[in-house]
């Protein structure tokens, strides 16, 4: 794992935290971002029995995220500015979402995928309770901004 990576991680952890169980937030319990769901199926596919995920390690945190995310969206192959707006995006919206704002990027304009991805915070925001995380959902997003730039 890079140090890219680590820089990444180190972002995306300031903003995931440790253990959640919000009854509006869609992917139900979470510790630094990870699901339930999401740590069960890479404890099974450890051949590991499913724990509680209150109780996931730091390095498997980091495994998680190196393997689930960061490879899987792609993050190794692209430059460090976008390698970090892929990463994050996949954490927090799905790596389905960091295709998608690629393409609005057009592969190499890091605002566009900034602003498709603030639009998409702007939908899910209409429904149900959702409206609740816009605000944390935005700041996320200008703190991210920030960090591309300081990239140079």
């Amino acid at each position: 794992m890079n140090n890219l990576f680590k820089t990444a991680l180190q972002f995306v952890l300031k903003w995931e935290g440790g253990y959640v169980n919000n009854k509006d937030d869609k992917g139900g319990a979470t510790n630094y971002g990870i699901t339930q769901n999401t740590y069960n199926n890479w404890l099974t596919a450890q051949n590991l029995q499913p724990k509680d995920v209150k109780y996931i390690t730091d390095s498997e945190v980091e495994k998680i995220y190196y393997n689930n995310y960061w490879l899987k969206a792609g993050c190794d192959k692209m430059s460090p500015k976008f390698a970090l707006l892929a990463f994050d995006t996949a954490v927090n919206m799905g790596i389905s979402r960091v295709k998608q704002f690629m393409k609005a990027a057009q592969w190499k304009y890091p605002e566009k995928f900034i602003a498709a991805r603030r639009e998409k915070y702007k939908e899910f925001s209409q429904y149900g309770n959702q409206k609740i995380f816009l605000k944390g959902w935005l700041n996320r997003l200008n703190a991210l901004e920030n960090e591309i730039n300081n990239l140079g």
